[in-house]
């Protein structure tokens, strides 16, 4: 009896493990995985974080006025199509970007494949590492949703260059081209040139004029979108100062690169020597390079200064919206957590699950944060709405939030977004911001909002409901 009981929970648990026997993907679990591990996203289908408050809010024509201003949004026509998408509201632009995530992974473990480089079950390994690994937690910001589809035709261009068919290998020069409106792509093609590069080095493929042309446009593609098309187009020039390139932050980037890809540089001279490194070595060197390349774009602006900033936006409750920053992190950690596997002659898939399982964990406690932080915008929207007369009335607001475990991420709720909920709930602008002595002295508050919790954070989770507390009071002394 205990042995059918055994047997029948291993029967089960088969079915739920994400690799086959073989190593191969299981796409139903995996699915079902990506829906546990992600689903509290679809629970916030139409909450607004960050800019998306000053660029979504006031619907398709406010969308196109923004990004028509904005000197980063650097994509043709994209306050056409956002402005387009966001007329249903905001789920559809969530809903797509949730999407995206599954054919990411699906187009990456298809290009890994056609590399010939890797076993089945190291294509599986670094296909789930993609998908599942805790990063880039601010893909539920919709002001984000250009880096995630951009991502997806990059790695979809990435596995037409590498197609048998010349007309598929060309056709990989549009879905390039057009990943290359995001800066941070434009230096990991470097990534894919290297592909290109070695299979031809190895006569993987024979040397035509088209993978020639296909090698020439990705080395020139981000000299042109830099550089030539904003001297066209004015429109498409990269001007904002916040992610400005400066040269100690280059000197650093260089330096962190530098030494993140020697490893794999001493991987290649041993090998032109004759010495074969083992396979782990090997694997564990190119994950580091893959990720000096995918953060040295941010390294060069600024970010990543300190070892705090490469950890803290793997933590659910902690790094604000830096995690924006990790968009190209997962391929190399990927290849990092398979290269440490292979190092363990047993318990390979343990290793591997237990990543996995601590992965949806952390992305559990992550995406509950920002529903979480979605249902105290809907308590703060209703007092709004119920209390417009006295906001109407009031010379300026003082904002004092002492809720902030329902804060996502650790994060505080910029005025701009409070500011954004007024406008939208009242239809007028009121003067709105948290405390301080320069506020309190220019604009003269006569009003307090407070925002106070009545209970945690697993109260709100079960209610479905923000266990906070909206009032006004009048403000006698701003102090």
């Amino acid at each position: 009896m205990r042995s059918s009981v055994v047997s029948s929970l291993r029967r089960i648990l088969s079915l739920l493990t994400p690799m086959s026997r073989e190593g191969g993907l299981r796409w139903r679990p995996i699915l079902l995985l990506y829906l546990l591990s992600h689903g509290f996203i679809l629970a916030s289908l139409n909450a607004l974080y960050w800019d998306d408050w000053i660029t979504y809010a006031e619907g398709r024509q406010g969308t196109i006025d923004v990004f028509a201003e904005c000197t980063r949004c650097v994509t043709p026509f994209r306050g056409e199509i956002e402005g387009l998408l966001i007329l249903p509201g905001p789920w559809l632009m969530r809903l797509l970007a949730f999407a995206c995530f599954p054919m990411i992974a699906l187009f990456t473990q298809q290009f890994l494949r056609r590399t010939q480089w890797l076993h089945k079950d190291e294509e599986t390994i670094i296909t789930l590492g993609v998908l599942f690994l805790p990063m880039f937690g601010a893909r539920i910001a919709l002001i984000n949703f250009q880096y995630v589809i951009s991502l997806l035709l990059f790695v979809i261009g990435a596995w037409m260059a590498l197609s048998p068919r010349r007309v598929t290998r060309l056709g990989s020069l549009v879905a390039i081209a057009w990943s290359m409106f995001v800066p941070s792509l434009q230096f990991f093609v470097v990534v894919l040139i290297a592909v290109l590069l070695m299979q031809l080095i190895m006569r993987q493929y024979s040397v035509t004029l088209d993978r020639v042309i296909v090698v020439a446009s990705f080395l020139v593609f981000p000299f042109v979108h830099r550089y030539g098309i904003p001297l066209l187009f004015p429109e498409l020039q990269f001007t904002d100062g916040y992610n400005t390139i400066r040269s100690a932050f280059l000197m650093r980037a260089v330096l962190v690169v530098s030494v993140l890809t020697l490893p794999l540089v001493a991987v290649a001279i041993r090998r032109r020597k004759g010495r074969v490194e083992e396979r782990p070595v090997v694997l564990l060197a190119v994950g580091l390079a893959v990720l000096a390349f995918g953060t040295f774009p941010y390294l060069a602006v600024g970010h990543f200064s300190n070892i705090s900033d490469w950890i803290l936006p793997l933590l659910p409750d902690q790094s604000d919206w830096n995690s924006r920053h990790q968009l190209l992190q997962p391929f190399g950690t990927a290849i990092l957590v398979l290269g440490v596997s292979q190092m363990m002659t047993r318990h390979r898939r343990v290793f591997v699950y237990l990543v996995l399982g601590v992965s949806v964990c952390i992305n559990v406690a992550t995406y509950s944060g920002y529903y979480l932080d979605s249902l105290k915008q809907k308590a703060v929207l209703s007092y709004l709405a119920e209390n417009g007369d006295d906001l109407r009335a009031a010379t300026a607001v003082v904002v004092e939030d002492t809720a902030l475990d329902y804060n996502a991420r650790g994060r505080d709720v910029r005025s701009y977004e409070l500011q954004a909920m007024v406008e939208t709930v009242v239809g007028t602008r009121v003067s709105l911001d948290y405390f301080s002595h320069d506020y309190c002295d220019n604009r003269k508050p006569d009003l307090i909002m407070r925002i106070t919790p009545t209970g945690g954070r697993i109260k709100g989770l079960v209610q479905r409901k923000a266990a906070v507390n909206v009032t006004f009071e009048p403000l006698v002394t701003c102090q």
